[in-house]
């Protein structure tokens, strides 16, 4: 990752620290966290690592069932509201520290299971990332990565990422369900359980998360209320609700086994 990048995330994530915690959005939605922590199987003495854990949603979802957390992220701001948030909740047992997935501040097989989750599509190349998780993890310990996936089609897909990317200057792009398996599957790692959903976004929310600029939103709401009138897909499935135009998700859970 290039030091601009890893500026741009840093100056995107900043500002949208503040909105982590608002009611309503996709990334806070306790119907989601719940189908993540369950799916995980975390045991009660496990140490683990979540990596680029912003303000620490699924850290602070995982730390009643395990015995500590560290939440790993590159913007302060973000650890700070999660450090805000984890002491409103009275949870004691997360720690938020500053660092960089692809240098992580850890030993080697320090961790019982590593975690990251809606980061790799942030990332230029995801495997470094990785290569870092598997590291930090013990032998037969546990990787977990939960991402947005993109189309299949290569068409849908560039426009999907493009119209992502005009929402958030920080998104790279994401993998497809196929490209992130074989990621998973080279990294030292044996794939053990594998699953996708579809998740409803609400597109106000989603860009008031971001502060899109009005007239990027404008060009987003307009491709997405032409794809509900039948016209270009957007690769964003976008469907009509409530008499809002919003658009599904597909969130991937892939948890792996360190061989």
């Amino acid at each position: 990752m290039t030091t601009d990048h890893r500026d741009t995330i840093r100056r995107e994530f900043g500002k949208q620290a503040a909105h982590f915690g608002e009611a309503g959005l996709t990334l806070s939605n306790e119907e989601y966290l719940s189908w993540m922590v369950g799916a995980l199987g975390a045991e009660p003495h496990w140490r683990v690592l979540d990596v680029a854990a912003g303000t620490g949603h699924l850290s602070r979802a995982l730390a009643p069932r395990v015995a500590h957390v560290t939440a790993v992220d590159l913007t302060p701001e973000m650890l700070e509201d999660g450090r805000r948030q984890a002491a409103k909740d009275g949870i004691a047992n997360v720690t938020f520290e500053e660092g960089d997935a692809e240098r992580l501040p850890y030993g080697d097989d320090a961790f019982d299971m590593v975690t990251t989750r809606l980061s790799f599509h942030h990332f230029v190349n995801a495997r470094p990332a990785l290569s870092e998780m598997v590291r930090v993890c013990r032998s037969a310990g546990r990787v977990a990565v939960i991402d947005l996936l993109s189309p299949d089609d290569a068409a849908l897909a560039e426009r999907y990422n493009g119209y992502e990317r005009l929402r958030d200057p920080s998104h790279v792009r994401a993998l497809t369900r196929d490209e992130l398996t074989r990621l998973i599957e080279t990294s030292g790692l044996a794939i053990e359980e594998a699953a996708v959903r579809d998740v409803q976004v609400v597109t106000e929310r989603w860009l008031a998360m971001t502060q899109t600029p009005e007239s990027a939103a404008q060009r987003i709401r307009a491709a997405l209320a032409e794809e509900v009138a039948g016209g270009t897909p957007t690769g964003m499935r976008a469907v009509a609700r409530d008499g809002a135009v919003g658009f599904l998700h597909a969130w991937a859970i892939v948890i792996a086994r360190k061989t």
